[in-house]
């Protein structure tokens, strides 16, 4: 399962020559501005503000461009296994704010440079280099919003809770209408949980003031550090096979969410089907 919408759209060989690319037009842009810097003497006051924040703005972005689309997070078997140990009863998946960190230092970046420029360049171009940094701290205040929230997953026999960057939400399978995939924040691949209209089993704790009530749970399998199609497959698993549910019990990690040969030859074609019509594991054993 790809980890971004933008992994999807473009395939993963053509981003990871994006990110290159970014790479060494960020190079470059430290070498010119290193030179211009060094060569123009009257530019290190005018301009040394803009020789340095250029090039700076351009590796955060090559940074985090590859951490959000092409560097994957892996969770392991005893890294769940201690979380589990301090929520009895079920499988807590401990997630990462990695993404959220960069995009926020990426955005800081950004309105910081838009700042420098407005500053260099004064007058009517100082205004409109200033009202577009000012138009960023919209993003930079909603990501340190989202910065206090835990990213987790809680899966036990009779249901699911989840803690995402907007709400913390709980649900017992039996409430849940679908499964789907998604996007969410950060244009980030998500598996979409469906509640049913009427169930009584749904909770929910809204966090985040900037966000809208969709009537789903939104569970984030790169920040679980998970690959989502094997998080895709156990949830359908859980929802559809109530008989497996006993796995969630807490006492031991289930193999199917770390491995793809033992989720394949252990989850019905019948579960299965509409998932790997869609997307394959990233690692082997297909």
């Amino acid at each position: 399962m790809p980890r971004s919408l933008l992994e999807r759209n473009l395939g993963r060989p053509l981003w990871v020559g994006v990110v290159v690319l970014n790479v060494i037009l960020a190079a470059t842009a430290t070498v010119l501005c290193a030179w211009v810097y060094l060569d123009d003497t009257g530019s290190r006051g005018s301009m040394g503000g803009v020789l340095i924040a250029v090039p700076a703005l351009w590796w955060v972005f090559a940074l985090t461009l590859w951490l959000t689309t092409l560097s994957r997070r892996r969770v392991t078997a005893e890294e769940i296994r201690r979380a589990s140990a301090t929520v009895p009863g079920g499988v807590l998946v401990p997630g990462s704010k990695r993404v959220p960190v960069m995009t926020a230092v990426a955005a800081i970046a950004a309105a910081s440079t838009l700042a420098v420029f407005a500053v260099t360049a004064g007058g009517g171009w100082g205004i409109m280099w200033a009202l577009l940094a000012v138009l960023l701290l919209g993003p930079i205040v909603s990501h340190l919003i989202s910065l206090r929230q835990p990213r987790r997953l809680f899966l036990h026999p009779r249901g699911l809770g989840s803690a995402t960057f907007h709400l913390d939400a709980e649900v017992n399978w039996d409430d849940i209408e679908s499964i789907d995939y998604g996007v969410g924040m950060n244009n980030v691949m998500v598996l979409k949980v469906g509640v049913r209209p009427d169930a009584r089993s749904y909770r929910e704790r809204w966090r985040h003031p900037f966000s809208r009530k969709r009537g789903v749970i939104d569970v984030d399998p790169s920040a679980l550090g998970l690959d989502g199609t094997l998080l895709w497959l156990a949830l359908r698993l859980y929802r559809l096979e109530p008989s497996t549910r006993h796995e969630l019990r807490g006492d031991r990690v289930p193999n199917r969410l770390l491995d793809a040969r033992e989720a394949r030859a252990t989850t019905p074609q019948h579960v299965s089907e509409p998932v790997l019509a869609t997307f394959t594991p990233e690692g082997g054993g297909w």
